[in-house]
């Protein structure tokens, strides 16, 4: 939620004008006079009004980024396909479902991985760092990192006993973010990432600090 004050002389002329020039739909915002005006006498002694605005900038972005994803599958070709959402605030999770499901993935997943930085760069996202929207096809992201962040742990706690470098499969940007930041969650260890394009190889390292730890036992 935002909250925004602004002053005018018209409360309904004013609420219009602060949309308007701001773009967001009258339907995400709700509003308090927190300080009645005054028309004066005969013009002298006029007194703006105080309004508080409170928007809903969480169900306006998932609002958003539905129809952007909507329209990104449609101009794409794509008919047959409906469109969940998840909600797991901060995170909204935005799930394909369709029979071209394969296509929607792509090789190695690089067209889910387009679709996501699509939807990101429409909606702004940068604007928003509080959320997160996730583009999936059938959960299909999901299983995946999953799978990926059991390998990952795994291969980390290997680097903090033996010391060793560990590498992990190549993977696209989207599931290899997530990947990082669990690996990075954990102490003793860090990432590196390794190759050129969308699709890279990270590597699982011990850091600084599990070498203190270690030379502390």
């Amino acid at each position: 939620m935002k909250y925004y004050e602004i002053e005018c002389y018209d409360i309904d002329e004013g609420i219009s004008k602060f949309l308007n020039e701001n773009k967001i739909p009258r339907e995400f915002i709700t509003y308090e006079v927190i300080e009645q005006g005054s028309k004066g006498i005969l013009g002298f002694g006029k007194k703006q009004s105080k309004v508080m605005i409170k928007f809903d900038d969480f169900e306006y972005l998932k609002r958003r980024a539905k129809v952007i994803l909507h329209e990104i599958l449609e101009k794409s070709g794509f008919s047959e396909f409906q469109i969940e959402i998840i909600e797991d605030k901060p995170k909204y999770i935005f799930n394909i479902i369709s029979p071209d499901s394969k296509l929607l993935v792509g090789k190695f997943a690089q067209t889910l991985n387009a679709l996501q930085e699509l939807v990101d760069r429409l909606i702004n996202i940068e604007n928003y760092p509080e959320v997160e929207i996730v583009v999936d096809v059938e959960g299909y992201r999901e299983r995946v990192t999953k799978h990926l962040a059991e390998k990952a742990v795994a291969a980390a706690e290997t680097v903090k006993k033996t010391g060793k470098v560990q590498k992990l499969p190549p993977m696209i940007t989207i599931i290899r973010k997530d990947i990082h930041k669990i690996v990075n969650d954990i102490e003793g260890v860090k990432t590196e990432s390794s190759g050129t394009g969308d699709i890279k190889t990270i590597f699982i390292v011990p850091s600084k600090n599990n070498n203190r730890k270690r030379g502390n036992r």
